[in-house]
Formats: C-alpha cells, structure tokens, sequence
C-alpha cells in the first residue's frame, strides 16, 4: 500500500470518527475520536483471537505507516509552531521563569525518579531483566506532557490566566527538553556511546543552546521576507517553510529540532503579531488553527490504533500498572517541589499542583519515541508501558480533571497577577 493509500484512509477514518463522536460520544474530539479507535483495535484484537480474522493487513499497513517517525519528523514541528505562535510574549514573560523552571527541572525529576523506582520494581517484584539504562530511556520518552486535550477542559471549567499559561507554556518547553534527554540516554544505552562530565554539558548545551539561536535567526529573516509581499498566501507558504525548514536543519546541524520550533514559534509569533496588518493574521493563524485541529485529531486516532502493534500478555500487563503509578508519582514529585520554592517569589494558584499533576497528560511524542527504539525485548517492554500509561492518562485523567479542578470562574485578561482573577463562584462562597 502506497504512502498516499494510507494517508487517505487515516484521514476518511479520522472524519468518520469524528462524526460518530460528535454526533453520539459527546467527548471532547481528540480523547472521543481516540477512544473509538480503541474500541476498533480492541475488536480487531478479539476477532483474530476468535480465529475470524486471519492475516495481518491491518498490523502490516500500521507499521507501513512508521507512526514514530511520522510523528516525530512530519507532525511534531506543525504541531509545536501552532501551539507557540498564539503564545504572545506580554502574556508569556510574566510567566516566563517558572514555566521554564517546570520544563526544565520537571523533565529531569522526573527521569530520575521514574528511571530509579521503574529499575526496583521491576527487579524486585519480577522476573523480567530491564537495565537500568533503558529505565531511564522509558522515563525521559515518558516525562513531556501533552496539552492538547486539557487545556480546553481547563478553560471550560475556569482556571487562572496564569495558570493556563503554565500548563501550556509547560508542555510545549517540556516537549524538546524531553527529545534532548531521550536522544543523550538512547546514544548510551543503544549506541553504547560514554560521556564525560564535560561532555554531557556540551551535548546540552549544543541541542538547546544552538536551538535557540537558530530558533531566533531564522524567525527573523522569515519575517523580513514576509515584510517585502502583501499576499497572505505568500506569508502562508514561507510560514510552512519556516517550520519544516527550520525543524530539518536544526536535524541535519544536531540541535534539537523540538525546541528550535517552540523557539520560531514564539519569536515569528511576536513579531508576526506586533507588524503585520490584520488581515495577514487573521489569514495565518485561521491556517494555522485548522492545521493544528487536524493533526491533532488524526494523532489521536492513530494513537488508538497503535494498539495493534503493542505486544501485550497477562504476564507482562502488571508493568503497565507499575508504569502507571511510578509515573503519577514522578510527575507529582517532579511538580510540587519547583512550585513549593517558587511561591517564594511567583503566585501559584491552590490548584496548581493537582492540575498540573493529574492533567499532565502523555500523548503522541512519547509512543513515537518509543517507536523509534531499534527492535528488542527491552523495546517491547518500553512500549507497553508507555502505551499503557498514555491510554490511562488520555482517557481517565483527561476526563475526570475537571472535576479534580473543582469549579470556579475566572474574571480579567491579564496575566500581570493570576491571583487578581481568580475568584471562586457564588455557590462556594
């Protein structure tokens, strides 16, 4: 089957899902449509148990598709550019320090945390043999979080200005972090590449450092480009190449191409929004939004789908458990002690911990990652639980974090100081 067989059967699948979601499941799309590809997987599953079903077509074609690489070297970086370009600077710098804070110490706390307590249990309550090397590689694919789905339950129930910037400015920053650190434990564990102290420092420093400086440049020759026509399909064609372009240099220089996109995404927003005219905005953000509305809904779908390639067994299913509730840990842990600190010096709402705790979904970047790993028994395991711990943030915290928040409304539309509009509703009072 042709690329393009498969890319007009992903999206007639994805438009009837969305249909029957719309029209009988009432979800939110992206876990709606998710949850039907789910249920198809789990049915394709049965039928072949139940001997009705013998060939692999379908398993054939989703591995024909390359999800891992798909994700990561075709959507990522349109995915990214959409979520950062509606990001205005005014509205991110208040906010600035702790986001950055939370992605950064957030991704490796939580690594840490995960990759140590994944190794003990593992060995300690099992027979199966995972080094403690690709615990690691599990934590780092499995620590970014995806905002795709909460952020619009959160802002239907009511949050904080603040607030919302720091779970949105959070996960798009926690994105590339992520890549950078599962890139430098894939190069250890799979290349069985060593690295010293200073080496390590310079690996980091490359990938985020020269990401933002590429980010920075190549944003602001776009946008001079842009400043020499008034056709907005012109400006829509050098946003593309801005993004694709931009995402596979940084690939081809070895800096991360995430954060290179976050960073053009921000910046080219900034600028973007601050000099041209409005009907070149309105042009460009509406592409923007349907590219973002259909790559996100199409993720989701091949997400449920994937489940076809998950090498599941009564006698591993309890490492998806174990996932489960190490992750839950590391990410509470990896979010309460940066936020305990910086109350000091920035508001953090009362419900900061939690939301960003229990809404701190896992999406499409950490099932590609673990796609990506070369062919193995350890890849296996790494699947599944990422798998499993995907399906459960996606379909239970993403659904229940609304009532986890409580409800409240929020009044204003700065961001200057959260605390100022975030008022409880007349019933709490």
């Amino acid at each position: 089957m042709s690329a393009f067989n498969i890319i007009a059967l992903v999206l007639v699948v994805t438009a009837v899902f969305a249909v029957i979601n719309d029209r009988f499941i009432k979800l939110h799309r992206t876990i709606g449509v998710m949850l039907i590809a789910l249920v198809m997987s789990l049915m394709i599953l049965a039928a072949k148990w139940l001997g009705l079903i013998h060939d692999d077509l379908m398993t054939k074609m989703i591995e024909q598709a390359r999800f891992g690489e798909t994700l990561i070297q075709g959507m990522l970086g349109a995915l990214l550019f959409a979520g950062a370009i509606h990001i205005r600077a005014e509205d991110l710098k208040p906010r600035l320090i702790p986001i950055t804070v939370l992605a950064i110490v957030g991704v490796l706390t939580s690594t840490v945390i995960v990759g140590y307590l994944m190794y003990y249990a593992i060995h300690l309550l099992s027979s199966i043999e995972l080094p403690l090397l690709y615990c690691f590689t599990f934590a780092a694919l499995i620590s970014p979080t995806d905002p795709i789905a909460v952020l619009a339950i959160l802002r239907s129930i009511g949050v904080s200005k603040g607030l919302d910037m720091d779970v949105c400015g959070e996960s798009l920053f926690n994105d590339g972090i992520g890549l950078v650190v599962f890139t430098f434990f894939v190069a250890l564990t799979v290349n069985a590449e060593t690295m010293s102290a200073a080496e390590v420092s310079i690996f980091f420093a490359q990938n985020v450092g020269g990401a933002i400086i590429l980010g920075v440049v190549s944003s602001y020759i776009v946008y001079l480009l842009m400043r020499t026509t008034t056709d907005y399909h012109i400006e829509i064609l050098l946003s593309l190449a801005l993004v694709f372009g931009s995402f596979q240099f940084a690939e081809l220089i070895g800096v991360s191409a995430a954060i290179t996109v976050v960073i053009v995404g921000l910046v080219f927003g900034h600028l973007f929004h601050k000099n041209m005219g409005e009907k070149s905005r309105a042009s460009l953000y509406t592409f923007w939004e349907v590219i973002d509305e259909i790559l996100n809904t199409v993720l989701f779908v091949m997400l449920g789908v994937v489940l076809l390639l998950v090498p599941f067994d009564t006698h591993r299913l309890f490492l998806g458990v174990f996932a489960i509730l190490i992750v839950l840990f590391g990410r509470w842990v990896s979010v309460v002690i940066p936020v305990s600190v910086m109350r000091r010096w920035f508001y953090f709402s009362p419900r900061s911990v939690r939301i960003l705790t229990w809404g701190g979904l896992r999406g499409g970047l950490s099932i590609a990652m673990a796609l990506t790993l070369p062919d193995s028994t350890y890849k296996e395991y790494i699947l599944l639980m990422t798998y499993a711990v995907v399906v459960f943030s996606i379909l239970i915290q993403g659904t229940t974090v609304g009532k986890l928040a409580g409800k409240r409304q929020t009044l204003g539309n700065e961001y200057r100081d959260p605390r100022l509009y975030e008022v409880t509703a007349e019933k709490e009072e």
